[in-house]
């Protein structure tokens, strides 16, 4: 959930004088006295069924009859003891908010939930608890296995058919919804313009961002590694920084361009004019000089290739060098020859280079 609302009101209607609360309870807002921890699970029970339904609320310091405000007195369950409870009892994972409010000198405190986006919350586990009913002792179930919870006219109860159906209908439809909208702004922008940024996890919990693009796109950008993203505003290709790491080797997809199917000796063959342009006619220059002057120009090393010029098809044991590869190593035998040389070359060539 994104945030819970900073006025109370918003939640539900109360005189603020007599503390009085007029709201009812219904399929988006349960009320509690007082949190209980070993009731943890039923109140996670009910927020499955929110987040199933239409997102929803349970407010804690709230009396029933007569309904008013009294606040909580006990300490409220911090948000890791409710993540891990809701975490170890449904999936997939609840997205939750929790707000405290004062009114007068009373402490209210809300968790809610939105509708989620990957439905349905499915229940992972069995639980239930034994109570005393007229001196005889009875087991009652709170959880069960594969349960699928609901709300409806302020009860929480297992889903039926139809709402189920009805849930996966509006489910795949809100997809489908998104899908086409993204679709738009491809069209809109350009296919060779676009990225994908997956939200679900990224630097913010010190994760990894992963970016998708097509090697198009790719071609024309610059990456570097940490602060703010902007754009540059020099000319030639847009710089940008990013927040985070970005693994690019993993991100790129699609089809590989015929022109950017390069094998060694074949862009060995293309660079070539520029090798003896910057040297020599008949310098030795072959796919396996490529191979170390792409190393001292960057292109590849210890680590992984960086697909905008070098790319690794580890099923068929291959090694291909962009369009734009070919020309930045183009770019490191013009600046520095002699160190571009000395990369690649056998003694014997340098001493030839050297002796000129």
């Amino acid at each position: 959930m994104k945030a819970l609302p900073q006025d109370l009101a918003e939640l539900f209607e109360f005189d603020l004088a007599s503390l009085r609360v007029t709201s009812r309870e219904g399929k988006h807002r349960e009320f509690k006295r007082q949190p209980a921890a070993n009731e943890m699970l039923r109140y996670g029970k009910t927020l499955a069924a929110f987040s199933n339904t239409d997102g929803g609320v349970i407010i804690f310091g709230v009396t029933d009859a007569p309904r008013s405000i009294v606040g909580i007195n006990d300490a409220f369950p911090d948000e890791a003891n409710w993540a891990n409870s809701l975490r170890s009892s449904f999936a997939p994972e609840i997205d939750f908010a929790v707000r405290e409010y004062v009114v007068g000198e009373r402490a209210v405190v809300a968790i809610g939930v939105d509708r989620g986006h990957d439905l349905p919350v499915v229940c992972l586990r069995d639980s239930s608890v034994e109570r005393v009913v007229n001196g005889r002792t009875r087991s009652e179930a709170w959880l069960q296995q594969g349960a699928i919870y609901y709300r409806q006219a302020g009860q929480t109860r297992p889903i039926h058919h139809l709402e189920l159906r009805t849930m996966l209908e509006r489910r795949d439809a809100d997809r489908l919804a998104a899908f086409m909208q993204n679709l738009r702004i491809i069209s809109e922008v350009g296919p060779d313009k676009i990225g994908i940024l997956d939200m679900s996890k990224g630097a913010a919990d010190g994760d990894t961002t992963r970016l998708y693009l097509s090697r198009e796109t790719a071609r024309h950008l610059n990456f570097i590694e940490r602060g703010r993203f902007v754009e540059s505003q020099d000319q030639g290709d847009p710089a940008y920084m990013v927040i985070g790491s970005v693994q690019l080797n993993q991100a790129l997809a699609g089809p590989l361009d015929p022109e950017d199917q390069n094998l060694p000796n074949e862009a060995a063959d293309k660079l070539r004019p520029a090798v003896e342009d910057v040297f020599w006619q008949g310098i030795p220059f072959t796919g396996q000089h490529l191979a170390k002057l792409a190393k001292y120009a960057g292109l590849r090393g210890d680590g992984p290739a960086d697909p905008r010029y070098c790319i690794i098809d580890e099923k068929v044991r291959r090694v291909y060098y962009t369009r734009a590869g070919i020309e930045r190593l183009e770019e490191a035998l013009r600046a520095s020859p002699g160190e571009a040389l000395a990369s690649f070359a056998s003694k014997s060539t340098i001493n030839q280079f050297e002796d000129e």
